[in-house]
């Protein structure tokens, strides 16, 4: 397991970059739909700048907010998903799972799932910012306008700045809470959160995460092992989200030499 930049998942991520920026970090399937989307370290790093851009400049978050994402409950393996995930702990917000309770959020990102109904879930928690993901394809927007206080994440990310400048977060900001995160649902920072996911790369001799294929579970073990594990292991993952029989997994994990 790589050390460098372990001060944050940030700094892991971008010592990524610069080693093997062009090599595949996240291949994502949804075999229902027929979707493939292939992001190397270097184009995933490009979502996460323009989406942590989007956050901080757009919808005001600062380190210390508080983030709670129904997305990472109903699509935990999304690659937009992931991207949401390491941009709000690149500004040093704290993702919150949705069941968690507690204070009032100040953002709500959710899904596409309530997008006919204007997203009244999200707007009953209560948020000075909610975004809404449409989870196209090549991250678009939805067809139509959402409603007024709900951003559409695909219609503004595209515009953002490709680089992130501000300044890095604080060490040893929480990063997550919620009883994926800890069984009395505490909050856990990035040191925890590394130890979380150095457990599942100790099982290679050599400290590689390898090519891994991942079936999305719940919210927090599947940040583990779909974003944190491969960038500290120096691996590359293939999410296969949604219904799909087992044939078809054993064929995309033989065709994209893919290990469980």
């Amino acid at each position: 397991m790589r050390t460098a930049g372990s001060l944050s998942f940030d700094h892991s991520l971008r010592d990524r970059v610069r080693r093997r920026g062009g090599d595949p970090l996240i291949t994502y399937y949804a075999p229902s739909s027929g979707v493939r989307v292939e992001l190397s370290a270097r184009t995933f790093v490009n979502w996460v700048d323009k989406t942590a851009n989007l956050a901080a400049d757009e919808l005001d978050l600062a380190e210390g907010d508080v983030a709670v994402l129904p997305l990472a409950a109903t699509h935990p393996g999304h690659w937009i998903t992931l991207a949401w995930v390491a941009a709000l702990w690149q500004v040093g917000v704290l993702v919150r799972e949705p069941d968690e309770g507690g204070p009032r959020p100040d953002l709500v990102v959710t899904g596409p799932e309530e997008y006919a109904d204007d997203f009244p879930t999200a707007r009953a928690l209560g948020a000075r910012a909610t975004a809404a993901c449409s989870l196209h394809p090549l991250g678009l927007g939805f067809p139509r306008p959402t409603g007024a206080g709900v951003l559409d994440y695909g219609a503004e990310v595209l515009s953002q700045p490709d680089v992130y400048v501000q300044a890095p977060a604080t060490p040893g900001a929480p990063l997550w809470q919620g009883t994926g995160g800890g069984d009395d649902g505490a909050s856990r920072d990035w040191a925890e959160v590394a130890q979380d996911a150095g457990s599942l790369i100790t099982d290679a001799p050599d400290g590689s995460y390898g090519r891994r294929l991942v079936r999305p579970a719940t919210a927090y073990a599947t940040v583990l092992a779909a974003l944190v594990a491969p960038v500290l292991g120096d691996g590359s993952v293939v999410i296969v989200d949604g219904p799909v029989d087992d044939a078809t997994v054993a064929q995309i994990a033989a065709a994209e030499r893919a290990t469980a």
